[in-house]
């Protein structure tokens, strides 16, 4: 099956609206903004855990850590379902805590203000 760009939203429906939930190749996905680094991201909008809509969920950086010692680690981001909890790496689309978790994570681009997904 060959992949091809999708046009899914306006840059400034993006800034407005934080998501974007759009059909591209035959699936659900998600371009949310990464407030932190201003890019936009695209994500399959399906939770492997239990099928929430995963970009009803928050990005943010990745905590680490055991009880009384937390950290953040500012350059890796995540995505956090708002069901129950499950992380995953904007980059990878993988679960920093369960190797067998896995969302599809697509390339994205802007192109004369329009937000394009390939899928």
């Amino acid at each position: 099956m060959s992949r091809a760009w999708h046009d899914v939203a306006s840059v400034d429906q993006l800034q407005r609206d934080g998501v974007v939930i759009a059909r591209a190749g035959g699936r659900e996905i998600g371009v949310m903004l990464d407030e932190h680094s201003g890019r936009p991201v695209a994500i399959r909008n399906r939770c492997p855990h239990m099928g929430a809509p995963l970009c009803k969920g928050t990005i943010r950086s990745r905590e680490t850590g055991t009880p009384g010692s937390y950290g953040l680690e500012a350059d890796r981001r995540v995505l956090h379902c708002p069901w129950h909890g499950w992380e995953f790496d904007l980059t990878s689309g993988a679960c920093p805590e369960d190797d067998r978790m896995r969302v599809a994570v697509y390339p994205v681009r802007v192109e004369g203000g329009r937000v394009l997904v390939e899928a």
